[in-house]
């Protein structure tokens, strides 16, 4: 679709060139409001992605969920869709994947099963208020996010620039429960 693809190219664009200072700032703003969520809280095994390029930085989260004692999944492409693996140790457990992104060794990780996963941390390049989500355009997490338990909360950490009026949708594109930004939590519920 040429407009998803016209939107995922600007957002990028715009997601890149924010100050790294910013971003870090904003990082840690965004984990913060993410560790004050029920979900948080009660959830004792997160899924959640390794950022990459301009991607929130979601090693504040993993450090800290690993030391508050919950288990940490991250996902390891594996040809067309993901394996889960269980990480305890950022340094020693990970390698540089295809795309650049650093996952799970698994040499060094226990494979994780889908039906283990408690809460969803789901990437994307942006969203809209409706909680619909674009990805990078590779399908890894449009296939993964329908096989999760039912009640696994999905939530989308971003940048607020990442969100925007509408994104065009298709049948097979899923949604997220919750959008946390440096600026708020969506939907605002208060």
């Amino acid at each position: 679709m040429e407009e998803k693809k016209i939107l995922r190219s600007f957002i990028q664009k715009q997601r890149d060139n924010l100050p790294k200072e910013f971003r870090n700032k904003a990082s840690k703003a965004i984990s913060n409001s993410f560790f004050k969520t029920k979900e948080y809280k009660q959830a004792k095994s997160i899924f959640i992605f390794y950022p990459f390029r301009s991607e929130i930085n979601t090693k504040f989260i993993i450090k800290k969920a690993l030391n508050d004692g919950k288990k940490i999944i991250l996902p390891k492409i594996a040809g067309k869709s993901l394996k889960l693996f269980y990480i305890n140790n950022l340094k020693n457990q990970l390698k540089l994947g295809p795309y650049n992104i650093m996952e799970p060794n698994e040499e060094f990780c226990t494979q994780a099963d889908i039906d283990e996963i408690e809460l969803a941390v789901i990437p994307g390049v942006c969203f809209d208020k409706s909680l619909n989500r674009l990805g990078y355009g590779g399908g890894f997490y449009d296939k993964l996010i329908p096989n999760l338990p039912k009640n696994v909360k999905k939530i989308a950490l971003c940048f607020e620039l990442q969100l925007v009026e509408k994104i065009p949708t298709e049948p097979h594109d899923s949604k997220v429960d919750k959008i946390i930004t440096e600026k708020n939590v969506y939907p605002n519920l208060n």
